[in-house]
């Protein structure tokens, strides 16, 4: 079983990074998983360049045979995200759309932050996506409203005991489902 946990931002001084590295090393606690974090400013893919439609599955570049590698080896997934002007990043969005039968079928988890609402409303949009990319979006998820009030004099974010909780409880759905839909994907192989 292997997790795949992305980074939804690049902006610089990008607070993204904490919750992701945080929520990596809560999935790493289960020993009977795998987990990838996988830092879309690090990956890098240039904005969509592919002909064809990815539903096609034809790639021609080698980052995107690269990136389809990482998500179909994947079995569920964990977006964190930010919300940009009631959305998410654009840089998720561009990592979202290079790929489609990578995500078919596997579940995605949300851990996201903003302002009052704590990215409530990316993460909305984002499930409309998983829907049709044929993911299951579980409800749990875990949300840092006014994440800077919470940063120390070194600008690190101070995750609570409630943080944690609400992570494990979001992880562990998410772990039942990807096992669940992995035997589902298995089904379905043989009856194409």
């Amino acid at each position: 079983m292997k997790i795949t946990i992305l980074t939804g931002s690049n902006r610089p001084g990008r607070f993204n990074i904490q919750p992701a590295q945080w929520i990596t090393n809560i999935a790493k606690k289960n020993t009977s998983i795998e987990v990838n974090l996988v830092d879309l400013q690090e990956l890098n893919l240039p904005f969509l360049d592919e002909a064809m439609p990815a539903s096609l599955n034809k790639y021609a570049h080698e980052h995107t045979k690269a990136w389809s590698k990482i998500i179909g080896e994947s079995d569920g997934f964990v977006f964190v995200t930010p919300e940009y002007n009631h959305s998410y990043s654009a840089i998720l969005k561009n990592a979202i759309d290079y790929l489609a039968l990578e995500w078919n079928y596997k579940p995605v988890a949300f851990v996201s932050y903003g302002a009052l609402v704590a990215g409530a409303r990316a993460v909305e949009h984002l499930r409309a996506v998983a829907g049709e990319l044929k993911m299951f979006d579980i409800r749990e998820q875990v949300l840092f409203p006014n994440y800077w009030e919470q940063l120390d004099e070194k600008g690190q974010y101070k995750f609570t005991d409630r943080n944690n909780d609400s992570a494990e409880a979001m992880l562990n759905v998410l772990v039942f489902w990807a096992k669940q839909m992995k035997k589902g994907r298995e089904e379905l192989s043989k009856v194409k």
